[in-house]
């Protein structure tokens, strides 16, 4: 049994004791072992060190096997993105030990491995992920790489590479990040180009403090969700956006005051908005975008006449941008994405937050060029806007439509703005938005173009109306239209009722008829509470914001009694 060499030591023909191993007859090299691997991630031709041991059976260098000294190589095993290793790739041994050095990959991909091999043994390095991070460097235009997880400011970076089976796209799931954490609202995300087409959804609410493409060519889904953004959004491209594809949109908090943000969303395709905020108030902004224009805002029949067809729904930290010198707007949408025929001139309009339906913005100063749409000093509410035809509008006769209470029955009252050839309006209820029934018909005002009211009492009953009221409005040639319904729920006898609007809603709704502080609570359809709060009365009206709820039925309740809330796009 040979157990240690002897070496002569430093004094005169004194011996020391050098260990080497232990070897039963000839010492035999059995495996392979990484000492050195690879680094986890690196960035395109990144040079880092590998050293690879020759071991026995029991684990100990392997110094006196006659493959000691031998030539190991070292070669790319899995190799997603066809990438090629640079530098020495074989080395001869010494003692049973190779160091590689200068050693790099070129290309970028996820879940390379190495391949160290003499004779017949072998041995394969854990993952290795290749990535670009790009940054404008110090230069004129420069970009610069960096391959760490925090950039030469030292801020936090989340990169997304996805991947984990059955998750691949779930940006909550830590593993589908290199490093294995998801982002939280301090990093810098950067979507990574990969192989694997693993497009990062959101399956909560998110915030970050910036969003770079860096050239992925993925997109990022909301679906229901939405996403914060900090401070920007770098890199984005007709391929590369964040696709508002449900009822979440994209939020920028805050806004600066003098400043502009660029909201790259879209839904089948890429339609930005730039958004400047002129108000006197630094303040979130969020934005998405539909692929048509509806009679109803984010929802009912696709209206026919002359548009582009997106509809970009816009929404603000306060309801109204009256301030200094209001809000610029630029849209911007593609070739094809225009009605046959086109608008012959272009408009900005603007779908009331009460569902009231779609008028042209007149304060401000629009201006169409080619795909492009600016608008200067818009001062207003904040919702659905759109770009039409002002010689051939979008639907603009109704001015409102609302219901009170009162001590024998209902109110309805609605105001027209102009009518053409109009026959008569039908008051009409439901219980379920599906099913409708006639209440009253009102003779129009045929044709005016002057401000019309109607005032329509329906007196209590034995049978049960609404709670969802609309209006039914035909004209002499047979054409006709339906206008947003709204939600009123009243008691005989006149007591205090709540009344909530608009309902159908979607991400913020008034509460009117409160007299003093409430306490209130909302629910989904499976009695699950989600939100609650307490109703502080301004002239007796409150508002709550949803946080873009997903579409459906809700129940909101109060001390006073409970209501349905349809939540729809």
């Amino acid at each position: 049994m040979l157990t240690a060499q002897y070496e002569g030591g430093p004094g005169k023909g004194d011996a020391r004791v050098i260990f080497k191993g232990t070897a039963n007859g000839p010492q035999i090299a059995t495996q392979l072992n990484f000492t050195i691997s690879p680094p986890t991630f690196a960035g395109p031709n990144e040079i880092f060190s590998v050293v690879v041991e020759l071991l026995d059976v029991n684990g100990s260098l392997a110094a006196f096997s006659n493959l000691a000294n031998g030539q190991v190589a070292l070669t790319i095993d899995n190799n997603p993105s066809s990438g090629s290793l640079a530098g020495n790739a074989t080395i001869n041994a010494t003692d049973a030990t190779a160091s590689f050095t200068g050693m790099s990959i070129n290309n970028v991909g996820f879940g390379y491995t190495l391949m160290a091999s003499i004779s017949t043994l072998s041995a394969v390095t854990s993952a290795i992920d290749i990535f670009n991070i790009n940054e404008g460097g110090p230069g004129s235009g420069n970009a610069k790489s960096i391959s760490l997880l925090t950039n030469h400011d030292n801020q936090s970076i989340g990169i997304w590479k996805g991947g984990t089976v059955g998750n691949e796209t779930n940006w909550s799931i830590g593993s589908n990040w290199v490093g294995g954490i998801s982002p939280n609202s301090l990093d810098l995300v950067y979507i990574e180009p990969n192989g694997n087409g693993h497009l990062p959804i959101l399956t909560s609410n998110a915030t970050v403090r910036t969003l770079n493409f860096n050239g992925a060519q993925k997109h990022l889904e909301l679906g229901n969700n939405s996403l914060t953004i900090t401070e920007k959004v770098e890199r984005s491209t007709s391929q590369e956006f964040i696709k508002t594809n449900g009822s979440g949109g994209l939020i920028k908090n805050p806004v600066h005051v003098g400043s502009t943000f660029l909201f790259p969303v879209g839904n089948s395709s890429f339609n930005p908005v730039e958004i400047t905020n002129n108000t006197q108030t630094d303040e979130w902004f969020s934005a998405r975008v539909f692929d048509e224009v509806y009679e109803f805002g984010t929802w009912g029949p696709v209206l026919s006449e002359p548009r582009v067809k997106r509809t970009w729904d816009i929404g603000k930290q306060t309801p109204s941008a009256n301030s200094n010198n209001g809000v610029d707007f630029l849209f911007k949408w593609n070739n094809g994405e225009e009605s046959s025929p086109p608008p012959s001139t272009y408009a900005l309009f603007h779908h009331d937050v009460n569902g009231n339906g779609w008028g042209e913005v007149v304060i401000g100063t629009p201006n169409a060029n080619g795909t492009t749409l600016s608008f200067v000093g818009y001062k207003g509410g904040f919702s659905p806007f759109g770009i039409g035809d002002p010689n051939d509008p979008l639907p603009v006769e109704l001015i409102y439509f609302k219901g009170d209470c009162e001590e024998n029955g209902y109110n309805f009252k609605w105001a027209t703005a102009a009518e053409v050839n109009s026959k008569h309006f039908i008051l009409e209820h439901s219980k379920d938005l599906t099913h409708w029934q006639a209440l009253s018909n009102l003779p129009a005002s045929g044709f005016s173009s002057t401000e019309k009211t109607y005032v329509c009492p329906i007196a209590f009953s034995i049978h049960e109306y609404g709670p969802y009221f609309r209006i039914y409005q035909e004209d002499i040639d047979g054409n006709f239209e339906h206008f947003a319904p709204i939600h009123l729920q009243c008691k005989k006898g006149g007591n205090e009722n709540i009344i909530v609007s608009p309902n159908p809603s979607r991400n913020e709704i008034k509460i009117s008829g409160v007299i003093n502080p409430l306490d209130w609570e909302l629910f989904d359809n499976r009695g699950g509470k989600i939100k609650s709060g307490k109703l502080i009365p301004e002239n007796g009206v409150c508002r709550i914001n949803l946080d873009y709820l997903p579409t459906g039925l809700y129940l909101f309740s109060t001390s006073k009694g409970s209501t349905q809330l349809l939540i729809q796009d």
